[in-house]
C-alpha cells in the first residue's frame, strides 16, 4: 500500500469523528431555526455529542486485544459528569468526564484512556475530564466543592455500572449524608464567590449567561442544595415533597429553558464557548429575534428587560429557597427557640428573623396593613422575615385590591423614613409584590435596561442601590453626612430617590416625565400640597447638581445665584445634595470620585451660604482677597490694605489677569509659583513640569507658555498625549487676561504598569514644548501613533455624541458641552476643530463617566468676545458635531474591520 493511502486510512476515522460532531451542532442548528426550546436543543446536543463519544471509546475498545477488553470491562467504568451528566449542552461546551478504573488494571486503562482522550480532542471536543479510583473521586469530593457538586449528576455510559454504582452509593454516603450542612455550606459558599467573581449583580449590563447572579449556575445551586438536604436534585420531586411550590418550580423551568436558549445562541453566534452576554450581542440577538422597539425603549432594551425578569426570577428564588433550607446546628436551632418571643400574641420575633404564629397568618398575609406592619417591624428590628412567609406574602400580593388605605399610607411613610435597612427592606417588598401595589409605577421600571456606557445596572438595580448609597452617608463625617444627619423628612427624600429615575423608558425627558408620575404617587400617597411640591422638584432637578458641579464653573456668581433662587431653602438643597450623590455613586463602581465629592461639596457649600443670607459675589470677593494675601505671602510680598496703591504693580496685574475659576480651585502656592514663572519668563520660552502621583496612577503635566503661543495651544499640547496613546483624565486650562497660558493635565501612561520612570517624563516634557512652538507638527503627530481602541462597544445601532451650547450661564465665555463615547483622539479631535475656527479655550473640564465623555469649553472668540450671533452659534455646533460624527463612524468602521 502507498504511503498516501496509509496516511489517508490513518486520518479517517478522525475526518469521521469531525463529522459527526459537526452534525451533533447542525442538529441544534436546525433546531433553533424551527423556533424549538432551549432545553429541547440543549438536551438533543447532548444526546448527539454522547453518541459520539460512545463511538470514540467503542472504536479504541475494537484495537485491544481481547485480554484487554475483557480486564478494562470488568475494572473500569466511564461516568459523564456535571453539564454532561444532565443531559444539556450547549454546541461548545466543554464535555465533563470521570475515568474510574480498579488499581490493576493501572497501565492497561492509562494506555486505553490516553488514547480515547487524544481522539476526543482530534475529533474537536474539548473534554474537563479527570482518570481516578474510588477512594481517589471520594477523597477529592470531599475537599473540592466544584467536583463534589459535579458529581452529584454523574452518570456511567460505558463500562462496569456496578463499578459506577459503587461510587455513586459511596459518595452519598462519604461526601453527602453524615455532612449534609458541610456540604450544603460549600456549594452556597462557593457558589457566592463565583457570584461576587463575575459582577455580584443580577442587572448588570453585561451579564454571564451561566456564572452571573441569576444564571443557570443559580438553578444549579438549588439542585445542588436540594441534593443536599433531601436527597434529590429533581425539581419536580422537591415540589411533590412540599420544598418549593409551583409556582416557583414554573418559573425555574421557564427561565432555564430561556437562558439555554439564549447560551446556545451565543455560542453559534461565536463559533466557540461563549457565555459573556455582551452588548454587541445583545443588539443582534434583538435583530436575530425581530424584536420591535417602542417609542421609548429600542428592540435590545426590550430584549434585556425580558432576559432580566428570568435571571432575576432565578436568583430569587434560589436566594429564598436557600434561606428557607439551610440546615442549622442544634444549638443554634436551641438558641433561636430560647430567644424567640411573642409580640401581640402574633408575630414571633426571632433573633435573625420574624415570623407569625401560624394560625395568623392567612389573616395577616390577606392584609396590606398587617404586611406592611411586620416590614416595619422587621426593618425597626433589623432582622429578615422567614422565607415561607415572604412566599405566603408573595402569593397574596396577586389578590390584594389595588386601593391603598390611610393606615397603609402611614406605615408605608414610617418604613421610608428609616435610616437604616431600607434599601433591603424595599428589595423585599418589590420581590414579594407589594412594592408595586403602593407605587403602581415601579412595575414599569423593573429590570428596565438603559442601553448605554454610563450606567451599570439596571433601573431598579440603580434605585434600590442608590437608596443604599444615601443610607451610608448617615457614618459620613463630611459635609454630605452632616447634610443627610440634618434632613428632617428623610421620608420625602427616601421616596424622591426611589421614583429619580422612574421616568425612563418612555422616551421623552426622564427628568420631566418623573416629574409628572411623582405628582399622581404624591397624590395615591396623599401627601400634603407643600410635600407634593418638594417630592416633584427633586425628582425634576436631579440631575442639576451634578450639571452644575461636574460642567460649569461655579465660582461664577450668577450661576450660584440663579441656582440659589432656583432651590430656595436649606433643606430643599441638603435633599437636592443627598440624592445627587446617592445617584451617581448607585451609577457603578468608582464612579462618585473624590474629585466629584470635592466639587459637588464645593456647589453645595457656596449654595448654602447665599441661602442663609450672603450674597455670592460678596462670598466670592471675600474668598480671592484670602488667596491674594496668602500668595503675596509665598512670593514674600507684603500685605498692603486695599485702599493704598500696590508697589508690586506687576503682581496685581498678573494676578488679576486669571480668571476666578482658576484662583479659586488652585491652592495658593501653586497660584504664587505660576505668577513668578510668568514674571520671568522670556517671550519664547515654555515651562513644563511632569510630576508622577503614586496615589492615582497619574502623571499631572503643569504646562505655562506666553502669551504669543496662546493660540491653539491646547489642541497641540494635546495632540502629543493622543499620539503617545495616554488616557487624558482631566485637565485645567486657563488663558489669563493678559494672554499667558496655564494648563494642567492628569493622564495614564499605559505604557508603564507602575510608576511611570522620570526619562519618560522628561521626553513628554520635551514633546510637550515643541508641539506649543510649533515644532513638530500636530496633526501629523496625531495620525502617525493613532491606535483605534479594540476594546470599545460599537455595533449597528451605536449612537453619535451631539453637542450643546450654552450661551446664558457665562457672561464671559460661550459654553460648549460635548457628549459623546469615549475613544482616543476624541480631545484632540474637538480641539482642533475649535481651535480652526478662530476661538480660543480660556477654560475646560474634562470629565468621563465609564465610557461616556462630558467634555466642556469655555470659548472666546477672535476679539476675546463671548459669540452672541445666532448664526454663528449655529454654524460652530453643526461644524463641531460634523467634526465628531466622522470621526466616530470613522472607529466604526476601523472596529468593524478589525
Amino acid at each position: 500500500m502507498s504511503r498516501t493511502a496509509n496516511s489517508s486510512s490513518a486520518q479517517q476515522p478522525f475526518v469521521v469523528y469531525r463529522a459527526q460532531l459537526e452534525q451533533a451542532r447542525q442538529r441544534g442548528r436546525d433546531l433553533l431555526r424551527q423556533g424549538a426550546g432551549g432545553l429541547q436543543i440543549a438536551t438533543a446536543i447532548a444526546e448527539s455529542i454522547e453518541q459520539l463519544l460512545l463511538k470514540i471509546i467503542q472504536d479504541q475498545f475494537q484495537e485491544l486485544s481481547a485480554a484487554e477488553q475483557k480486564l478494562i470491562q470488568q475494572n473500569c467504568s466511564i461516568l459523564v459528569i456535571g453539564g454532561s451528566g444532565r443531559g444539556l449542552m450547549a454546541p461548545f461546551s466543554d464535555v465533563d468526564m470521570l475515568f474510574l478504573y480498579r488499581n490493576q488494571v493501572v497501565d492497561e486503562f492509562s494506555n486505553f484512556i490516553g488514547n480515547v482522550v487524544r481522539n476526543c480532542w482530534d475529533a474537536g471536543l474539548k473534554l474537563g475530564h479527570s482518570v481516578r479510583t474510588i477512594a481517589d473521586s471520594i477523597k477529592m469530593a470531599r475537599t473540592e466543592p466544584e467536583f463534589a457538586t459535579a458529581m452529584i449528576e454523574a452518570r456511567s455510559i460505558w463500562g462496569d455500572e456496578h463499578m459506577a454504582e459503587q461510587l455513586i452509593r459511596s459518595y452519598y454516603r462519604h461526601v453527602i449524608l453524615f455532612r449534609r450542612r458541610i456540604f450544603f455550606e460549600q456549594c452556597v459558599a462557593a457558589r457566592w464567590e463565583e457570584r461576587k467573581q463575575h459582577g455580584g449583580a443580577v442587572m448588570q449590563l453585561e451579564p454571564d449567561i451561566k456564572r452571573s447572579p441569576g444564571g443557570l449556575r443559580d438553578i444549579h445551586l438549588l439542585r445542588w442544595t436540594g441534593y443536599a438536604r433531601y436527597g434529590t436534585s429533581n425539581l419536580d420531586m422537591l415540589r411533590l415533597d412540599g420544598r418549593i411550590n409551583s409556582r416557583d418550580v414554573r418559573t425555574l423551568k421557564n427561565a432555564r429553558d430561556y437562558l439555554l436558549k439564549v447560551r446556545i445562541q451565543l455560542h453559534y453566534e461565536a463559533g466557540k464557548q461563549q457565555d459573556l452576554f455582551t452588548k454587541d450581542s445583545q443588539l443582534w440577538m434583538a435583530e436575530q429575534r425581530q424584536i420591535e422597539g417602542t417609542n421609548g425603549q429600542r428592540p435590545v432594551e426590550i430584549l434585556m428587560q425580558e432576559y432580566f425578569r428570568h435571571s432575576k426570577a432565578v436568583a430569587e428564588i434560589t436566594e429564598r429557597f436557600i434561606k428557607a433550607h439551610r440546615p442549622l446546628p442544634f444549638l443554634s436551632r436551641a438558641y433561636d427557640f430560647l430567644m424567640t418571643h411573642r409580640s401581640d400574641g402574633i408575630l414571633k420575633i426571632a433573633p435573625d428573623h420574624l415570623d407569625v404564629v401560624p394560625k395568623y397568618r392567612n389573616e395577616v398575609c390577606n392584609n396590606l396593613e398587617e404586611i406592611l406592619k411586620l416590614f416595619d417591624t422587621a426593618s425597626l428590628y433589623g432582622i429578615s422575615i422567614a422565607p415561607d412567609l415572604l412566599d405566603a406574602i408573595r402569593e397574596a400580593a396577586l389578590k390584594l385590591p389595588p386601593t391603598i388605605t390611610n393606615r397603609s399610607i402611614d406605615l408605608f411613610r414610617a418604613i421610608m423614613g428609616r435610616s437604616t435597612q431600607l434599601g433591603p427592606t424595599l428589595r423585599i417588598m418589590s420581590e414579594t409584590g407589594i412594592l408595586n401595589l403602593l407605587i403602581p409605577y415601579m412595575q414599569h421600571a423593573y429590570c428596565l435596561l438603559q442601553f448605554n456606557q454610563y450606567h451599570s445596572y439596571t433601573v431598579d438595580e440603580h434605585t434600590f442601590r442608590a437608596i443604599e448609597a444615601a443610607e451610608s452617608f448617615a457614618d459620613d463625617d463630611s459635609a454630605l453626612g452632616s447634610s443627610y444627619r440634618n434632613i428632617e423628612d428623610k421620608d420625602l427624600l427616601n421616596l424622591a430617590i426611589l421614583l429619580h429615575d422612574i421616568g425612563k423608558g418612555y422616551g421623552e425627558d426622564h427628568s420631566k416625565m418623573g416629574a409628572m408620575i411623582a405628582t399622581d404617587t404624591a397624590v395615591r400617597l396623599g401627601l400634603r400640597e407643600d410635600e407634593q411640591k418638594l417630592l416633584v422638584f427633586l425628582v425634576l432637578e436631579h440631575l442639576t447638581m451634578a450639571h452644575l458641579a461636574f460642567r460649569r464653573d461655579i465660582s461664577d456668581p450668577d450661576i450660584l445665584f440663579e441656582f440659589s433662587q432656583k432651590v430656595g431653602s436649606p433643606e430643599k438643597l441638603r435633599m437636592l445634595y443627598v440624592l445627587t450623590a446617592a445617584d451617581i455613586t448607585a451609577v457603578g463602581p468608582g464612579v462618585f470620585t473624590d474629585w466629584k465629592s470635592e466639587l459637588l461639596a464645593d456647589l453645595y457649600e457656596r449654595t448654602m451660604l447665599l441661602l442663609g443670607g450672603k450674597h455670592s459675589r460678596y462670598h466670592r470677593d471675600q474668598r480671592l482677597a484670602r488667596v491674594k494675601q496668602l500668595v503675596r505671602n509665598h512670593l514674600d510680598l507684603p500685605q498692603i490694605p486695599e485702599y493704598e496703591e500696590d508697589p508690586d504693580s506687576w503682581f496685581t496685574e498678573l494676578f488679576n489677569s486669571f480668571s476666578p475659576h482658576y484662583l479659586l480651585v488652585n491652592s495658593s502656592e501653586r497660584i504664587a509659583a505660576d505668577i513668578k514663572i510668568l514674571r520671568d519668563l522670556p517671550p519664547d520660552q515654555i515651562v513644563v513640569e511632569g510630576e508622577f502621583e503614586p496615589d492615582t496612577g497619574t502623571v499631572n503635566y503643569h504646562v505655562i507658555a506666553p502669551a504669543m503661543y496662546s493660540q491653539a495651544c491646547f489642541h497641540r499640547m494635546v495632540s502629543v498625549f493622543t499620539s503617545r496613546r495616554m488616557e487624558i483624565i482631566s485637565a485645567q486650562i486657563t488663558t489669563s487676561a493678559s494672554g499667558g497660558v496655564v494648563d494642567s493635565f492628569h493622564v495614564i501612561d499605559h505604557d508603564f504598569v507602575d510608576e511611570v520612570p522620570l526619562s519618560q517624563i522628561e521626553k513628554i516634557e520635551e514633546e510637550i514644548r515643541k508641539a506649543v512652538k510649533g515644532e513638530s507638527d500636530a496633526r501629523t503627530m496625531f495620525l502617525s501613533n493613532q491606535r483605534f481602541h479594540e476594546s470599545t462597544e460599537l455595533s449597528g445601532e451605536y449612537e453619535l455624541g451631539r453637542v450643546e451650547i450654552d450661551n446664558h450661564s457665562s457672561k464671559r465665555c460661550t459654553i460648549i458641552d460635548v457628549i459623546s463615547n469615549d475613544r482616543t483622539g476624541l480631545l484632540y479631535i474637538i480641539s482642533r476643530a475649535i481651535s480652526r475656527m478662530g476661538l480660543s479655550v480660556v477654560m475646560a473640564k474634562i470629565s468621563t463617566h465609564l465610557d461616556q465623555v462630558v467634555d466642556v469649553f469655555y470659548v472666546i472668540d477672535e476679539h476675546e468676545q463671548k459669540i452672541v450671533d445666532e448664526e454663528r452659534l449655529q454654524q460652530i455646533r453643526q461644524k463641531l458635531e460634523s467634526t465628531l460624527h466622522d470621526f466616530e463612524l470613522e472607529g466604526y468602521k476601523r472596529y468593524q474591520r478589525v
